[in-house]
């Protein structure tokens, strides 16, 4: 009997012992992947001229990068973008919105931004008033509108804060009017954001949150670049593979977690996003990103 309890109780030591180690080995790992990093890509694009320059930020959740988001702000500052796109989560539904508020109104009068919610700003109902703000902050937040700059057509698609236009509406809305030339009434209308010379056959980049939609977004025929965030990269990733272990729109191992993919009619660049503390387990090999990509006439 003695000694089937002692055999117990070195049993218990060493599953204790290896939960242990699991949890270091957790720990290290998650600190490894806490830093964000910059992250480049480059995009060929047929008749833009000069190249131009889009920083895109997903999946903030309103998290803290230093005093006033100095330290995600210098980032942005340091590749010195023409174009700064937001593609959803960038307010959360939970947390205090001061972080996001700082940042934005730090770029909103200094980039000409464009913004589309996610998912978690349609949970809050707090989300007309965070748009508003954004607004305020000179963030031009997009609900299936397209917006001319620099020699492209930036398209946002995503429902409207006063439910007016549903997501997938808000697509199909952008991708028709892209046969038509803007209109000389739009609020988006100023010298800096349009060039009035009609959007049909301008480089087109979708700014849409959910990637695992992009058969959807492909069936339309119009959208040169898309660009996209929600996966958080899949938390988890091994080493040096592209996606990660879980997606909230595609389950266990998404397809389309983060990062280039490259189709016959367009391109897909998915952000892994900028949260880090919001979700119960920790990034791992997975670190929070900002996305920086280069559109060039070769």
């Amino acid at each position: 009997m003695q000694e089937s309890e002692s055999v117990k109780k070195k049993n218990r030591y060493i599953i204790l012992k290896l939960i242990a180690a699991a949890a270091a080995v957790f720990a290290v790992l998650g600190a490894a992947s806490f830093p964000f990093k910059t992250v480049y890509y480059e995009v060929s694009a047929e008749g833009i001229g000069e190249s131009v320059r889009i920083v895109q930020i997903s999946d903030l959740h309103s998290e803290r990068y230093g005093k006033n988001m100095q330290n995600l702000i210098k980032a942005i500052d340091s590749t010195s973008p023409d174009i700064i796109v937001l593609t959803g989560d960038i307010y959360d539904d939970v947390l205090p919105k001061d972080n996001t508020t700082a940042l934005l109104s730090d770029i909103g009068c200094r980039y000409p931004c464009f913004y589309v919610a996610g998912n978690h700003e349609f949970r809050t109902p707090k989300w007309v008033e965070f748009k508003a703000e954004a607004e305020a902050l000179g963030v031009h937040v997009l609900e299936g509108d397209n917006v001319n700059i620099n020699g492209i057509t930036i398209c946002g698609a995503a429902r409207a804060a006063d439910n007016s236009i549903g997501w997938a509406d808000s697509v199909a809305k952008c991708a028709d009017d892209l046969n038509s030339a803007p209109s000389s009434d739009d609020p988006l209308d100023t010298e800096q954001t349009r060039d009035n010379t009609g959007n049909s056959s301008d480089f087109t980049v979708l700014l849409c949150h959910f990637s695992e939609d992009i058969d959807f977004y492909r069936s339309f025929g119009k959208f040169d670049l898309i660009l996209c965030g929600h996966a958080h990269g899949g938390q988890w990733r091994l080493p040096f593979s592209q996606n990660g272990l879980y997606s909230p729109g595609e389950g266990i191992f998404p397809k389309y977690s983060g990062g280039r993919f490259d189709f016959d009619d367009s391109c897909m660049i998915v952000s892994r996003g900028l949260c880090r503390t919001k979700t119960l387990f920790p990034r791992i090999f997975n670190n929070p990103e900002l996305v920086v990509i280069d559109l060039v006439n070769n």
